[in-house]
């Protein structure tokens, strides 16, 4: 690929990930990316043949790049349980604030469908996994499942939070999305998990 298909290609996948997060998943139209990415339907049938081709190639990118940071915390051993735990919080809480659109086409497949062997599905499962064998390491003396069931609550919670941010009516300036929120509810979910070990 040359230079100029590739920069076309990212313009292009980096238009969708932005109609998706401020659309919608289920309002993005391939003439809303086309027009974004500054480029035309026929590009877009070019490299990705079909809309949802391009969608599933967008969200493969963000969910990756999810994984990704939240492995990097939960692998980090410099860092307590307490401390991974709090930074995994936030950066879900605060990822789904600043991406409500593409949180809730991640989890869309997930909850509606039943996909569960999505990339979205199974990377949630992968950083929930990892998560929870540092919590088996930090209490070796818990039963597992014990812990399991706690950290299933608590993802479980920002999850349903990800999906319908404003199901209970917290809309415009109303929506808490200020990172000091973000700090908070970390630390709350983060006590929750302690108050029930």
């Amino acid at each position: 690929m040359t230079d100029k298909e590739t920069s076309t290609q990212e313009a292009i996948l980096l238009a969708a990930i932005d109609c998706i997060n401020e659309s919608g998943l289920e309002n993005v139209t391939t003439r809303m990316i086309a027009e974004k990415a500054g480029a035309n339907i026929a590009s877009i049938n070019y490299y990705f043949r079909t809309k949802e081709i391009l969608v599933n190639k967008a969200l493969e990118i963000t969910i990756n790049h999810m994984l990704e940071d939240v492995m990097a915390t939960v692998q980090d051993t410099s860092l307590d349980f307490r401390q991974i735990l709090q930074d995994v919080v936030y950066y879900l809480i605060s990822g789904a604030s600043s991406n409500l659109g593409i949180s809730s086409a991640h989890l869309y497949r997930l909850v509606v469908e039943k996909d569960y062997e999505s990339t979205s599905a199974q990377s949630f499962l992968s950083a929930f996994n990892n998560l929870l064998d540092r919590a088996k390491s930090a209490f070796p003396e818990k039963e597992p499942q014990h812990l399991r069931r706690i950290l299933a609550s608590i993802f479980s919670s920002i999850m349903f939070m990800m999906l319908t941010p404003f199901f209970f009516q917290l809309k415009g300036e109303d929506f808490p999305g200020d990172d000091a929120y973000h700090h908070e509810m970390a630390e709350y979910f983060t006590q929750m998990f302690y108050a029930m070990i």
